[in-house]
C-alpha cells in the first residue's frame, strides 16, 4: 500500500464566503512510500459563481461550461468560456442535478437528477429535446452517465436502485429510439409564463422490474453496502419539499440589462426572457434495456472505455465496494467481463488511462487495477476523505475529494502536486482544452462552496519548481495568460500615491519596468520630483520598413486609490476572477489598460507586424494630482522623442453594453479660499456679536460665486462654445443608446459648473466656538472655449473684490491648488477615425462617441507639449468602480481592448 505524499506545501482553507485568491500554504500530509517528484501545480485563473446553490456536476464543450446545481430551482447554469459570464439557466429538473455529460457529435447536453429523470438539451439553442424516464418507478437518484458513440449512440445511466439502464438512438422520435424505449408524449410547452410551473403529464403507467438473467437478483442488500454521507442524504430542497415541479424544460436567458445580473438568483428575479422548445419528446426505458441489480449498492460512477479493437467496455462503481467491467453490445446491452471485489469502500469515482483503471473510494483511497489481467496494481492512500472526482490528462490523474483538495498523480503513482481547491467538498472535476490557447489545458473543478473554478495547467515543458515566469516574451502570442500573469503581479503591489506607500510605489515602478522589458520593450526609470514616485518609460520599437515610423505616446499611471478593506469581497491586492470579471485595486484604473496596451505591442512585435514605435510613459502620481509629472517630462523630452499621437485608456464606457471612444473632457480649477482673523478662536456666548466672524465673510464670498442660475463670475459664460445641430444629434444618439437623459448629458459634458467640496474650521466641532480661521475647497469645471488662465485670474480678482466690499477686518487668501484645461478632439482627424474603426472591427459595432464631465489633466497638457493630437480609448464598463470597493474589469473588455490597440497601431502605420 502506498501513501501519496504531496511534494508541495498546502494552502489553508479559504473563508466560506467568497473565496478570493489562489491557495497559499498548509502543512504536508504523512510521509510517502513513493518518490517525490515536484512539479508546477495548476494555478487558479478564474472563478464562476452559481449564487446560493452548490455545484454537484460539471460538463463543458468548446464554448460553454455547464454547472449542475442543487438549489431551489435545481438549474443547470451555462457559462460562456469566452467571456466567463453566466448566459442561461436551464430549468426543468425537480431534483438536484447529479450528473452531466456533453455528447459533442450530437450537440447534446445530458443531465440526470435526484428526481429520477434524464434530460437531453441542445447545446446550440439550449432547448430541451428529450426526457427519459427509467423503467423502474423507484429508481431514485440517477448518479452517473456514459455514452457509447457507435450505431447512433447508446446512453447508459446508473441509478440508486442498483440498475444500469440504456437507450440507443439509432432511430429518433417521433418514434422511439430503436428497441429500447417507449414514447410517452411529445410536449409543446405553452406560454413562457406558465411553463415554469406546470408539471409534465405522463400518459402511460410505469412498469415493474422483472428478474434479470444477466445479474443476481437479491431481495435485500448483501450487507457490504456502506451508506454515504453525501449521496445517501436527500438534498435540502427535496427534504424540505421546496422544489418546484417543472415542464419538460425551460431555459432562462439573462437579457441585456443595465446592471449586472448576479448568478444563481431565482428565476422570478432575473430580468430576462424565457426560451421555449417547439417540442420535447418524453419516453420510458423498456424492461429489456434495463440491467436490474447490476450491483448490490447505488451505481455512483460509470466510465466508457474504448478498446484497441474498437469495442466498448463500461466500468461501473457502486456503494457495495465493487468495480465491474461490462462489455457493451453495439446497440446497447451489457455482459459482465470482470469484477473487482472487496475494495475498502464505496466506489465514488472512476477514471481510466491506457490499460489501467482508477477507482476513487470512500474514505480517501484510490485503487488502481490492470484491465487486461485483473490484477490490483496499487492502493494509494491519497486523501483523508472520500474521493469524489477523477479526471485524466495524458499520464496524469487529477483527483478531488471531500477534504477540498486536488492531487495530481503521475504514471509512477507519485503525487506531483497537491492544493486546496475548494473550501469544502470537491464534487466534480474535468479537463478540457484551454479556450483560445492551442496546446494548453484547463482543469475545471466544482465544490460544495457554490463555485466553479478554472485552473490553468502548466505546459508540459515547464519543469521548474517555482511558478515565476522568467521569460514571458516567448509565449505572448495567443496567450491571454501572459497579460493576466503580468496584471496579477502588478496588482499585488499596493502602489497608493501617499506618503505611507512610497516604498511600495518604488517597487511597483521597478516591477512594471521589468514586465515591460520582458515583453520586449526598452524600459527605464525616470525620477520625479524629490520625494515623489518615479516614472517608467518604455519603448516598443517597430520593425524597419524602409520609411519613417510614426511614434505613439501612450500615457498611463501605475498608482492607485487607497482601499477600504472591509468593503471588499476579496483581497484588493490579489487579482481575483469571478464570473467573467477580474477584481483588484487598479484592474481598470489603470493597471489593466496598461498591460493590455503593452501586450498588444508585444504581440505585434512577435508577429513582426509592429510598424510604429510605441512609447509608454507611466507615472506614479496621477491619483495625487500628477505632482512633478510636467517637470519630469520636460527634463526627458528629448529622450522621449518626437510624438505623432498621444493615446490614453483611462476611463470607462457610458454603460455596460456599448463600446465607446472619448472625444472630450472638461477642464478644472481647484482653489482654496481661506478667511482668518488676528485673534484666537472665541466663545460665541462671550464674544458673539462683538467680533467679525470669519465664517460669515467666507459664506458671503461663496454665495457671490454661484446661485441656482449658475456661476456669477463676470464673463464666465461668454466664451462657452455654442452648441451646433451636429453636436446635439451626437449627444442625442448617446442618450438614446445609453438611456441617460439628454439634458443631463448636456449639463455634465458641455456646460461649466461650480462646486463647494468642503468647509473646514480651526476650532473644535463645537456649537459654542467661533473659529478664527475657516477654509473652503471649491472646484470649477471648464468647457470649450473657456481660457484656463483667464478663468483663474478672474476668480482670484472677483473673490478679492467681493471680500474688499465687505470691509471686514479679517484677511482673505485665495490659493489655486490645481488647474487643467479642457480637451476636445477633432472627430474628423484621421487618428480619431482610425480609433473608431479599430473599435468597430473588434466589437462588431460602431462605438458611441462620448464626452466626460471629469478631467484627465495630462491630456490637454501632453497635446500642447508634444504638439500631437490625443485620442482616448475607454476599456472598462460603467460599473467598474474604479475608485471604490470591488474595483473590477470584465475579462472580455480587457482581451478585446488588447485587440483594439493591436488593430489601431496597425491602422496608424498605414495613415
Amino acid at each position: 500500500m502506498f501513501r501519496c505524499q504531496p511534494p508541495i506545501v498546502f494552502p489553508p482553507t479559504p473563508p466560506p464566503s467568497p473565496p478570493s485568491t489562489p491557495p497559499r500554504t498548509l502543512s504536508p500530509i504523512a510521509d510517502s512510500l513513493t518518490r517525490n517528484r515536484v512539479g508546477i501545480p495548476p494555478t487558479l485563473s478564474h472563478l464562476l459563481s452559481v449564487g446560493k446553490g452548490r455545484v454537484l456536476s460539471l460538463a463543458a464543450d468548446e464554448d460553454h461550461v455547464f454547472a449542475g446545481c442543487q438549489s431551489c430551482d435545481n438549474e443547470i447554469t451555462v457559462f460562456s468560456r469566452s467571456s466567463l459570464q453566466p448566459l442561461f439557466r436551464l430549468l426543468g429538473h425537480a431534483g438536484s442535478v447529479l450528473a452531466l455529460l456533453v455528447i459533442k457529435e450530437k450537440g447534446w447536453l445530458v443531465s440526470s437528477s435526484s428526481a429520477g429523470d434524464v434530460r437531453i438539451w441542445c447545446t446550440t439553442t439550449f432547448e430541451p429535446l428529450y426526457i427519459i424516464r427509467p423503467c423502474d418507478d423507484t429508481s431514485g437518484d440517477i448518479y452517473s452517465l456514459a455514452w457509447d458513440d457507435r450505431n447512433g449512440g447508446t446512453l447508459y445511466f446508473g441509478a440508486q436502485n442498483t440498475t444500469i439502464e440504456w437507450v440507443n438512438f439509432s432511430k429518433l422520435p417521433n418514434g422511439s429510439p430503436a428497441g429500447s424505449a417507449t414514447v410517452i408524449s411529445i410536449n409543446s410547452p405553452t406560454e413562457a409564463t406558465n411553463s415554469l410551473n406546470a408539471a409534465p403529464k405522463l400518459t402511460t403507467p410505469k412498469c415493474s422490474p422483472p428478474a434479470s438473467s444477466q445479474s443476481p437478483a437479491p431481495s435485500v442488500r448483501s450487507g457490504r453496502y456502506k451508506p454515504h454521507s453525501f449521496f445517501d442524504t436527500p438534498p435540502a430542497d427535496v427534504r424540505s419539499g421546496t422544489s418546484t415541479p417543472r415542464t419538460p424544460g425551460a431555459v432562462l436567458a439573462s437579457g441585456r440589462c443595465t446592471t449586472p445580473i448576479p448568478a444563481g438568483v431565482a428565476a422570478s428575479d432575473v430580468a430576462g426572457r424565457l426560451l421555449r422548445a417547439t417540442s420535447v419528446t418524453e419516453f420510458e426505458i423498456d424492461v429489456d434495456s434495463t440491467l436490474f441489480y447490476a450491483h448490490y449498492g447505488y451505481v455512483y460512477a460509470l466510465d466508457m472505455i474504448t478498446r484497441p479493437d474498437g469495442s466498448r467496455w463500461l466500468a461501473s462503481g457502486s456503494g457495495d465496494s465493487d468495480l465491474k467491467i461490462w462489455e457493451c453490445a453495439p446497440r446497447g446491452g451489457l455482459h459482465l467481463v470482470r469484477e473487482f471485489s472487496g475494495l475498502s469502500g464505496a466506489v465514488l469515482s472512476i477514471a481510466h488511462r491506457d490499460s489501467l483503471i482508477y477507482a476513487g473510494l470512500q474514505d480517501g483511497e484510490i485503487d488502481v487495477w490492470d484491465l487486461e489481467t485483473g490484477a490490483r496494481i496499487r492502493t494509494i492512500e491519497a486523501h483523508d476523505a472520500d474521493v469524489m472526482a477523477m479526471t485524466v490528462l495524458g499520464c496524469d490523474v487529477f483527483t478531488g475529494a471531500a477534504d477540498g483538495r486536488v492531487l495530481r498523480i503521475d504514471e509512477s503513482f507519485d503525487c506531483t502536486a497537491a492544493f486546496k481547491a475548494h473550501a469544502d467538498v470537491v464534487l466534480a472535476a474535468l479537463i478540457v482544452p484551454a479556450a483560445r490557447k492551442p496546446g494548453q489545458y484547463e482543469l475545471i473543478t466544482a465544490g460544495n462552496d457554490s463555485f466553479v473554478k478554472i485552473w490553468s495547467i502548466p505546459m508540459a515543458r515547464a519543469t521548474r519548481h517555482d511558478t515565476d515566469i522568467d521569460d514571458i516574451e516567448g509565449v505572448i502570442e495567443g496567450s491571454g495568460d501572459v497579460m493576466l500573469y503580468a496584471l496579477k503581479k502588478l496588482v499585488a503591489v499596493p502602489t497608493v500615491s501617499d506618503e505611507a506607500h512610497r516604498e511600495s510605489c518604488r517597487q511597483g515602478a521597478h516591477l512594471l519596468k521589468k514586465l515591460l522589458g520582458q515583453l520586449g520593450a526598452s524600459a527605464e526609470m525616470l525620477s520625479g520630483d524629490p520625494g515623489r514616485n518615479p516614472l517608467v518609460l518604455a519603448t516598443f520599437t517597430g520593425r524597419d520598413t524602409g520609411k519613417p515610423r510614426k511614434r505613439v505616446l501612450f500615457y498611463g499611471h501605475y498608482d492607485v486609490q487607497p482601499v477600504g478593506e472591509k468593503d471588499w469581497e476579496s483581497d484588493p491586492w490579489e487579482l481575483t476572477g469571478r464570473n467573467g470579471y477580474l477584481y483588484g485595486r487598479g484592474v481598470t484604473d489603470n493597471k489593466g489598460p496598461i498591460m493590455a496596451v503593452a501586450c498588444a505591442a508585444a504581440a505585434l512585435r512577435q508577429r513582426r507586424e509592429l510598424d510604429v514605435d510605441l512609447v509608454m510613459l507611466i507615472e506614479g502620481e496621477e491619483e495625487a494630482g500628477s505632482r512633478g509629472f510636467a517637470a519630469a517630462v520636460r527634463r526627458n523630452k528629448d529622450h522621449i522623442g518626437k510624438v505623432d499621437v498621444v493615446l490614453l485608456a483611462n476611463s470607462t464606457w457610458i454603460d455596460e453594453e456599448d463600446p465607446c471612444v472619448v472625444y472630450g473632457m472638461r477642464g478644472v480649477v481647484y482653489a482654496n479660499l481661506s478667511v482668518s482673523s488676528e485673534g484666537d478662536d472665541a466663545h460665541n456666548g462671550v464674544e458673539g456679536g462683538a467680533v467679525a466672524e470669519p465664517m460669515f465673510d467666507l459664506v458671503r464670498v461663496l454665495g457671490s460665486l454661484a446661485d441656482a442660475q449658475g456661476v456669477k463670475l463676470p464673463g464666465f459664460y461668454e466664451a462657452v462654445r455654442k452648441q451646433t445641430p451636429e453636436e446635439l444629434e451626437l449627444l442625442s444618439s448617446v442618450a438614446r443608446a445609453s438611456g441617460r437623459p439628454l439634458d443631463e448629458l448636456v449639463r455634465v459634458w458641455r456646460q461649466p459648473s461650480f462646486s463647494i467640496a468642503n468647509i473646514t474650521t480651526s476650532g473644535a466641532a463645537n456649537k459654542t466656538v467661533i473659529p478664527r480661521r475657516v477654509c473652503a475647497d471649491i472646484s470649477m469645471r471648464l468647457v470649450p472655449d473657456q481660457d484656463l488662465d483667464t478663468i483663474v485670474d478672474d476668480l482670484v480678482a472677483y473673490c478679492e473684490k467681493v471680500f474688499t466690499d465687505l470691509d471686514s477686518p479679517n484677511h482673505l487668501d485665495v490659493t489655486i491648488t490645481h488647474a487643467a484645461s479642457w480637451w476636445l478632439a477633432s472627430l474628423d482627424h484621421p487618428y480619431f477615425v482610425a480609433l473608431e474603426d479599430a473599435v468597430k472591427d473588434i466589437w462588431g459595432q460602431q462605438p458611441l462617441k462620448i464626452r466626460e464631465g471629469g478631467t484627465v489633466p495630462t491630456m490637454s497638457w501632453l497635446e500642447r507639449e508634444f504638439a500631437a493630437p490625443c485620442v482616448h480609448l475607454p476599456l472598462g464598463q460603467s460599473s467598474d468602480a474604479g475608485h471604490l470597493a470591488n474595483e473590477r474589469i470584465r475579462l472580455l473588455n480587457l482581451n478585446n481592448g488588447k485587440k483594439v490597440v493591436e488593430n489601431y497601431l496597425s491602422r496608424l502605420a498605414r495613415i
